[in-house]
Order: C-alpha cells, then sequence, then structure tokens
C-alpha cells in the first residue's frame, strides 16, 4: 500500500449535523430577546384614565334647570329660563266671563272670553323683553290646553299688545285673554318661555 504526502481525513456527515447545530444553539443563546410591552397592575393600574364621552358636560357648562313653580290665584311665583330671564309673577284674577273692549271684539259662536290678569317684575340685571301673549296658557276642565286669543277685554288692557319690556326691577300688569268654550272652566293657567328651556309658573285655579 502506497502512501503520499498528504492524507485525507474524512468527517462522517453525522458529526457536521451535530456541530452546525450547537452552532444555532450558541448564536441563539447570545442574542437579545425582543423588549416587552410595559405593563401597569394594582393601584397604578386602577388610577389610569379612561377615555369616555358619557356624561360629559357641554362647553358651555351645566345645562339650565327646568320644572314648574306651584302656587294658587293671587300667588307670586318664580318665572326664570335659559336666556336670563328672572321674573316674578303674581296672577292677579281671573276675568270669566269677560267682555269686549269694544262692539268690535266679540267670541266666536259658542264660546266666551276669560281674562287672565298678570302682574310682572323684572328680576334680573338684564331688560326683559317678551310677549305675553305667547307665554300665557290655560287649561280647562276637559283636560285641554288653550293658547291666547287676540281680541281685548273691557277693564284690563293687553299689556302694550301683548308686548311686555321691562328694565331691571321694573314691573307691568296687564291681561291676556282666552276663547273658552261654554260648559268649561279654566283650572290652571302658566307662564314660561316658550323658546328656552327653564322653569314655568303654574297656578291652580278653585
Amino acid at each position: 500500500m502506497m502512501h503520499g504526502p498528504f492524507t485525507r481525513r474524512l468527517v462522517a456527515p453525522a458529526t457536521l449535523g451535530a456541530a452546525a447545530t450547537a452552532a444555532v444553539l450558541t448564536l441563539a443563546a447570545c442574542s437579545p430577546s425582543p423588549p416587552h410591552p410595559a405593563r401597569t397592575h394594582g393601584a397604578a393600574a386602577a388610577a389610569a384614565p379612561r377615555a369616555t364621552t358619557a356624561g360629559a358636560p357641554s362647553p358651555g357648562g351645566k345645562a339650565p334647570a327646568a320644572g314648574s313653580s306651584h302656587g294658587q290665584l293671587g300667588s307670586t311665583l318664580a318665572v326664570s329660563d335659559s336666556s336670563g330671564t328672572q321674573l316674578d309673577v303674581t296672577l292677579t284674577k281671573v276675568i270669566d266671563p269677560a267682555g269686549g273692549a269694544n262692539p268690535y271684539s266679540k267670541p266666536a259662536s259658542g264660546k266666551h272670553f276669560v281674562g287672565v290678569k298678570l302682574h310682572v317684575q323684572n328680576k334680573a340685571a338684564s331688560t326683559y323683553q317678551n310677549n305675553a301673549n305667547n307665554e300665557t296658557t290655560i287649561i280647562l276642565s276637559d283636560g285641554k290646553t288653550l293658547h291666547a286669543n287676540y281680541n281685548p277685554i273691557a277693564g284690563c288692557g293687553n299689556f302694550d299688545n301683548g308686548q311686555v319690556k321691562l328694565k331691571s326691577s321694573a314691573a307691568s300688569t296687564g291681561c291676556v285673554t282666552f276663547q273658552v268654550p261654554k260648559g268649561q272652566k279654566v283650572i290652571q293657567v302658566s307662564y314660561g318661555n316658550t323658546v328656552f328651556p327653564g322653569v314655568t309658573a303654574e297656578w291652580r285655579i278653585p
């Protein structure tokens, strides 16, 4: 058997495979692990704020309170609304039946005039201006609500054709007219802003 100057060493395939696997494992062990997201536990987690829109106040602040103030004929009741109105309103008299102020002021067939006499005082620092014919309603014994009629009645003017304009602390008295079917009785009178939400005065009529 002849021997050359070089000697070849053969490595078995299995040995190569084991060496490659060891190298991969070594590299994996040296590689940095990926960062984990931060977690908050306990009290810190409970204190974290949560975004919500439920119940959030409007940019203008609190909504104005709405409701009604109640009393009997002759009572002075508070009236207010979101436009800044602050009034003391007194229902001084219900004229039932009321006569027309002139021969041309007549109720429709089967109806009669009723006059609601109101004393309105401005309690706000700003001027109050509105139409009492729009702000005043009545409820009848059959449960129906009536709005004002514009016929003038005798002995009690309709403010300034319904218009009420009052500087701070000023007051005015006038009547609002209604046409009521015969046989019906007024059981409630209301005064309040019909446009802006607020507190409406309601008087029960005995």
